[in-house]
């Protein structure tokens, strides 16, 4: 096992602090409209946790193999479909509706048989294990390890989305838990990419390594990271030519200073 030297556990003790400050930050704000597409149409569905909370628990579930944008906008895209998206009118809904609704007049997701067999099993959850109202999952005040687990027993949830989910009803929404403690963050190639090039892990390590290493970092709320590192990944910190000079945490990242990690 290599050994970090005492100024790179110093850089890396910095770049916590910060991360860790600006996630803080972030709770503290008061809750306000998420632009999850930047469609104002699709963002006032989305953002109905009191009206349409299946809205945001149907498009958390879809958002894989697509850009973020293309996946938060399938609600409105079904309910323009559909003429409706009020919950009494999708569960009577069949999987062959579904699937018909997912490809036409246009696919509206890069899977489109896969998503609505997602699509339709979520609905029918709701239906069968909150008693049709979707903010049941999260109403009861539940533990984060019980938020995290109710998400990831809907077909097609992985750690990757549940976690997403929840950061995003806890740093977003404000929705009250009894502890943070099995929020991880998301552990997508963006945030990966950035832990990597920060130091915190090796560049090209394996997700369940980033995921741990976040635990490590901060074991009472591993995902306040998430949308740091995140919108990092998505902005400043590319594939190829990353936008060193631009990012916030230029100054105390390895990549960006050629630092011994």
């Amino acid at each position: 096992m290599r050994l970090r030297s005492p100024a790179v556990a110093n850089r890396l003790g910095a770049l916590r602090e910060k991360l860790v400050s600006e996630g803080q930050a972030a709770l503290a704000t008061p809750p306000k409209a998420v632009p999850f597409t930047k469609d104002p149409e699709a963002d006032v569905l989305l953002n109905d946790l009191e009206g349409h909370p299946h809205a945001f628990v149907c498009a958390s579930l879809v958002d894989r193999q697509v850009a973020a944008e293309t996946a938060w906008l399938v609600p409105k895209k079904i309910r323009a479909r559909v003429g409706s998206f009020e919950f009494a009118d999708l569960k009577p809904l069949t999987e062959e509706d579904w699937l018909r609704l997912m490809r036409e007049p246009e696919p509206a997701h890069r899977f489109p048989e896969m998503m609505a067999r997602v699509l339709h099993r979520a609905i029918q959850r709701i239906a069968s294990s909150y008693e049709r109202v979707a903010s049941n999952i999260w109403a009861d005040q539940p533990s984060s390890a019980t938020i995290v687990r109710r998400l990831l027993e809907f077909h097609g949830a992985g750690p990757k989305i549940a976690t997403m989910a929840s950061n995003i009803l806890v740093r977003d929404f404000h929705v009250q838990l009894r502890d943070y403690r099995y929020i991880d963050i998301s552990a997508d190639v963006q945030v990966c990419r950035v832990m990597g090039r920060l130091g915190f892990v090796e560049q090209g390590t394996q997700p369940e390594v980033v995921v741990y290493a976040a635990r490590e970092l901060n074991p009472d709320f591993p995902g306040i990271f998430d949308l740091a590192l995140w919108d990092i990944g998505r902005t400043v910190c590319r594939p190829t030519k990353p936008l060193c000079p631009q990012c916030p945490l230029y100054d105390l990242c390895a990549y960006a200073q050629r630092a011994e990690p």
